[in-house]
């Protein structure tokens, strides 16, 4: 088992999670907040370098897909958290999310939303499936092989969240071979 594995509470899932819901109910009452918010090519070529970090705050879907997605973090983010630590987890959130937004631009130019940082936790929770989860069952630790290569397959089909669930599978390996 990692060294970090910890009962502490996930507080940097609820910070984050709780943020993007706050942002996101913001976005219904004021109308130029997602607009202030997403990726814009234009806005970023004019400076607004913001526009890397800021559409990981403001979910644009419908709700039933935003609820998904809240929910998705939720557990997967608990299980980072606590398998990897907090700081760690920053790493794979916030690192995953800039390589999602990197590769929105190129792929899906106008957009947000905090599921590419969520595809980079899921990454680094399949690589600890893989790497330390022998104990655990193999119908469980399966699922670490079907969601890596669900991310290559996404990539191959310029789905923004490939690339950022195969970054978080590099990371959390490295992360874990680090730890050693």
């Amino acid at each position: 088992m990692p060294s970090v594995l910890t009962d502490d509470p996930p507080v940097l899932t609820a910070v984050v999670l709780g943020t993007t819901v706050l942002c996101t109910a913001l976005r219904f009452v004021i109308p130029g907040l997602l607009p202030a918010v997403r990726r814009n090519p234009d806005a970023l070529a004019a400076g607004e370098w913001w526009r890397l970090v800021t559409p990981l705050f403001v979910q644009a879907d419908p709700w039933w897909a935003t609820l998904t997605v809240f929910v998705g973090i939720a557990i997967v983010g608990v299980a980072v958290e606590r398998l990897y630590g907090r700081r760690d987890w920053l790493l794979l959130y916030f690192g995953g999310g800039l390589v999602g937004e990197l590769v929105g631009y190129a792929w899906q130019p106008n957009g947000s939303g905090a599921s590419v940082a969520g595809a980079g936790l899921l990454g680094g929770l399949c690589v600890w499936l893989l790497w330390r989860g022998k104990s655990l069952p193999l119908r469980v630790r399966i699922w670490g092989v079907v969601w890596l290569l669900v991310g290559v397959v996404l990539a191959a089909l310029h789905d923004i969240h490939g690339p950022p669930l195969c970054f978080g599978a590099c990371l959390g390996a490295l992360l874990l071979f680090l730890e050693n």
